[in-house]
């Protein structure tokens, strides 16, 4: 097979932004080759299936170089493997990075909010916001995970704060309930006086 690179036209140490655009520019103009007719579309079809393999291994060594090499900071395939539910993987691939600077902070973030870790998540939006502290992306995510941590809690609180139910949302107070209690023993005694009154008669 013919080298990966050489398929896309690009160097081996082009950026890999540059090499993903590329890809995604090549396979957009194959794919709609291979639908024409005739030899065209044959070959725009051969062309595509080419293109996929040589893909596959470049995909391969990017993520290879990023883990081992500590090569450049990808925050891209971080958020794909993210995206992927591959969170080992991406936490594996954070880890490869040396610089931690505001992007980093901010996908350990995402990491940690997958998982639920949200005290850890909150903490690390902290840190990117710190980093990058005009950074409108980070500070909304923040804002957002301090809502939904204290959520819960708000709630609780009012209904710790809300007035408790008397007698009187059910139509009375205690003194009411033993007035009418009062009143139907009277009017037992008078109804039960009137009876005999009547036998007796």
């Amino acid at each position: 097979m013919k080298d990966p690179y050489k398929v896309l036209g690009v160097e081996r140490e082009a950026d890999p932004e540059l090499i993903k655009a590329r890809y995604k520019e090549l396979h957009d103009l194959y794919g709609e080759q291979r639908f024409r007719s005739g030899a065209e579309g044959n070959e725009g079809a051969r062309k595509l299936q080419e293109l996929e393999e040589a893909w596959a291994l470049i995909s391969s060594d990017l993520s290879r170089d990023t883990v081992t090499n500590n090569g450049p900071a990808n925050f891209g395939i971080v958020d794909e493997l993210i995206r992927q539910s591959k969170y080992d993987e991406a936490q594996d691939m954070l880890d490869s990075i040396k610089e931690r600077n505001g992007e980093w902070h901010y996908m350990q973030a995402i990491i940690f909010y997958k998982r639920e870790w949200l005290t850890d998540a909150k903490t690390q939006l902290e840190m990117a916001l710190r980093e990058e502290p005009d950074n409108a992306k980070y500070r909304s995510s923040l804002e957002k995970l301090t809502l939904t941590m204290s959520g819960p809690q708000q709630r609780q609180a009012q209904q710790n704060d809300a007035p408790q139910p008397t007698y009187n949302d059910y139509g009375g107070q205690p003194q009411d309930m033993s007035n009418c209690l009062s009143s139907c023993c009277l009017a037992y005694c008078l109804t039960d006086c009137l009876c005999n009154l009547i036998r007796c008669c």
